[in-house]
């Protein structure tokens, strides 16, 4: 998949500095873009690196968020939403900065709604995952690198994955733990599977069975299994009573109509739990108790809840997020610097 990058370059060309950012639509790594730059090009990459980290476009609650942290934001956003455009618009552009900003500013007031809530990073996990970034990356100048790369020191980096902890913590606890699954909502989604056939249950016809063994001739095979029905029914039914003598076998079988037919048009007349007598099928003798004998049928609303919950997740996820939203802003402090989004 094609990937859209704001890139530090991007910055460089005064597209971000000056006015809207712009897009490239390569898919390199870390640096990549710089790798080609004259010495001088690169320093003044660098140089405009710095001022972005230091631009601020908004403050939530007082604290500052950088042009620099809008840019990553962006990437984010344009390739998970925008990926298939090749030139996006200017008025696409800007749709992106505004929904990165909502995304960062929703961060930082979650984050915030953590902290309050108590919630910590575990060192253990931040360690983890440094160590698991030094290790794809190559210890020494390979992380340093990578450090260099996103404006940042070792410690500046935990306290970004200890964010990022905080931010799953909280929002397991807050839109995951506190799902509403709307009823009428499952009712509406049920009846669309309904009409388009999803719902449909396949024939489900399953038996116990006595399955009498080749006896050498089919007359001695069925005068075992008469002589194995005298002593079931002796035994109330009960199978398990049955001494294996190497005659007959006992098995849990589902029924297909295509094998057995004659057991299976028999079943469709018979309850659960009933016991037939000795039927003679695909050139053997069976004794069976029916234990299933549904027809092919749609789903009922209950035995379709937890598919279409399942199915319905993430929209009752995006509704509750919706939610959590309003009310981390409702009382929040915002306020937008940057002329483009205000």
């Amino acid at each position: 998949m094609k990937r859209v990058r704001f890139t530090t370059a991007a910055i460089l060309l005064s597209i971000f500095i000056s006015a809207s950012p712009g897009f490239s639509t390569s898919q390199s790594t870390p640096g990549d873009d710089q790798t080609q730059l004259s010495e001088q090009e690169r320093a003044d990459v660098m140089k405009k690196s710095l001022a972005a980290r230091k631009n601020i476009v908004a403050r939530v609650n007082g604290t500052d968020i950088y042009q620099y942290d809008l840019v990553g934001m962006m990437n984010r956003v344009a390739n998970a939403y925008y990926s298939h455009l090749k030139e996006p618009t200017e008025e696409i552009t800007l749709e992106i900065k505004k929904r990165a900003l909502d995304r960062l500013i929703f961060e930082e007031l979650a984050v915030e709604e953590a902290v309050r809530q108590g919630i910590q990073p575990v060192a253990e996990k931040v360690e983890a995952a440094i160590d698991g970034l030094k290790s794809a990356y190559g210890p020494g100048a390979g992380f340093q690198g990578y450090l260099d790369e996103i404006g940042l020191t070792e410690e500046g980096l935990k306290v970004r994955i200890g964010r990022g902890h905080l931010l799953e913590g909280i929002t397991g606890r807050e839109v995951y733990q506190k799902l509403i699954k709307k009823e009428d909502v499952i009712q509406k989604a049920y009846e669309e599977y309904r009409a388009a056939g999803k719902l449909r249950k396949a024939d489900e016809f399953l038996v116990k069975e006595i399955l009498v063994m080749d006896g050498g001739s089919e007359q001695k095979s069925k005068a075992r299994a008469e002589e194995l029905f005298v002593e079931i029914k002796k035994h109330d039914n009960d199978f398990g009573r049955l001494m294996l003598d190497g005659t007959f076998i006992v098995r849990n079988m589902p029924i297909k109509k295509e094998k057995y037919p004659v057991i299976f048009e028999q079943m469709k007349e018979m309850k659960v739990g009933e016991f037939s007598g000795v039927v003679f099928d695909n050139n053997t003798f069976h004794i069976f108790q029916v234990l299933k004998n549904d027809l092919a049928r749609d789903m009922t609303p209950e035995e379709a809840k937890g598919f279409l919950e399942d199915r319905l997740a993430p929209y009752f996820q995006e509704q509750r997020r919706a939610e959590w939203i309003e009310e981390l802003r409702k009382d929040a402090v915002i306020e937008i610097l940057d002329k483009d989004l205000k």
